[in-house]
Order: structure tokens, then C-alpha cells, then sequence
């Protein structure tokens, strides 16, 4: 399957450095745009409350990681909104465009020993327990738990999987230890920004 690890290490790395800012990204008044569009043309917007944090986002590689937080936070500003549900929210975008598998290939992988390891922060499956899958409108949402997870991140990851417009796209919805977030509204948080996605690429 052409699914490159690096769709989900890269997200992985800018992780780590957003949680080196706290998960709340300092707040040092940094521009906090609500949409970008990368040099493929894809755009990316934040949905209700998110912005994008240009400083940890990457996009200058063949997977381009896009972070997306508080755009209070980000700001520095509390006039702006926040999102209902704190954390943090990466689109991940492979920059090849090709052939995608559907949402029943990509279920079948990612429970598979293979599709685990390339979910795991350390690339061991083992890391990795599968708590839910479902498939929605083409789409496979996952939740899962690494317990290889960034230190101060919570072991529990959302992530959307699907393709646009030909290439394949990871949203992840990552929480901080210390939240408890329910299954649902992870659901929900990404349910809300790959509609943003979708919304912002038609036509």
C-alpha cells in the first residue's frame, strides 16, 4: 500500500515541538491565519476556533504538516475564539498525487501489524492498541492509544484518513495528558475539520 511513514512521522516530529511550547504554543502574539494554501495548491483552513501555527508547521518536504491550534493561543490575543475542545490538530499531505486505496483497504491495514507500527510514535505495533474505527462517507476515523506517545501528550490519538483531490491526507487530533477528552468529541473535532478541508478544495 502507498502509504508513507512519513505522513505520520513527520506529524510526529512537529508534535514534539509544539509540545515543547506547552500544547498552548506560548502565546507570543505570532499571526494566527485561519488558512493556507500550500504550494500544491491544496488549501488548508481551520475549523471553528483553530488556527494555523505557521512556526511548527512544515511544508517545505514531500509530507507537508500543517499545525493547527487555539487561535487565541496562538495569538496571544483572547478576543479570538478557541476551539471547544483543547488540543492540538495536524493535517498531514502527501505531496505525490496517485491511486488511493478506499476506506475498507486502509481499515484492513491500519489493524494490521504493519498499519500500527507506521501509527506508533516508536514504530513498534506493539506501542499500538486500535480502540475504534469507523467508516464514514469514504473516510476511515481511527482511534487509537500509543504508548510510545510525546512526553505530555495523552497515549490517545484521532485521526481521519482519506484522499483529496489525489493525494492522501492524515488529519490527527492530539490532547495533553492532564485533558480527558471523551471518544466523542475527538470524533466530532475531527468530523468538523475535514468538513473545514473538504469545504475549502471544492471546485
Amino acid at each position: 500500500m502507498r502509504i508513507s511513514k512519513a505522513l505520520f512521522a513527520s506529524a510526529i516530529c512537529v508534535v514534539l515541538a509544539a509540545c515543547d511550547g506547552g500544547f498552548e504554543f506560548g502565546g507570543f502574539g505570532r499571526k494566527a491565519p485561519e488558512k493556507i494554501q500550500l504550494p500544491d495548491g491544496t488549501i488548508v483552513a481551520g475549523a471553528e476556533g483553530w488556527c494555523i501555527d505557521e512556526a511548527t508547521s512544515r511544508t517545505g518536504s514531500d509530507t507537508v504538516v500543517v499545525v493547527l491550534g487555539s487561535c487565541a493561543a496562538i495569538a496571544g490575543n483572547d478576543r479570538l475564539p478557541r476551539p471547544q475542545v483543547p488540543g492540538l490538530v495536524t493535517v498531514s499531505v502527501e505531496a505525490e498525487a496517485g491511486d488511493l486505496p478506499d476506506g475498507e483497504t486502509l481499515q484492513k491495514f491500519f489493524v494490521s501489524e504493519a498499519g500500527r507500527a507506521a501509527l506508533a510514535r516508536d514504530g513498534d505495533a506493539e506501542s499500538v492498541d486500535i480502540l475504534d474505527t469507523r467508516l464514514q462517507d469514504g473516510l476511515l476515523y481511527l482511534h487509537a492509544a500509543d504508548s510510545s506517545a510525546a512526553p505530555g501528550a495523552s497515549n490517545e490519538v484521532w485521526r481521519a484518513l482519506f484522499g483529496l483531490e489525489g493525494r492522501f491526507v492524515a488529519v490527527s487530533f492530539y490532547t495533553r495528558l492532564e485533558d480527558e477528552i471523551a471518544a466523542e468529541d475527538g470524533l466530532a473535532t475531527l468530523e468538523a475539520q475535514v468538513a473545514e478541508l473538504k469545504a475549502a478544495n471544492q471546485g
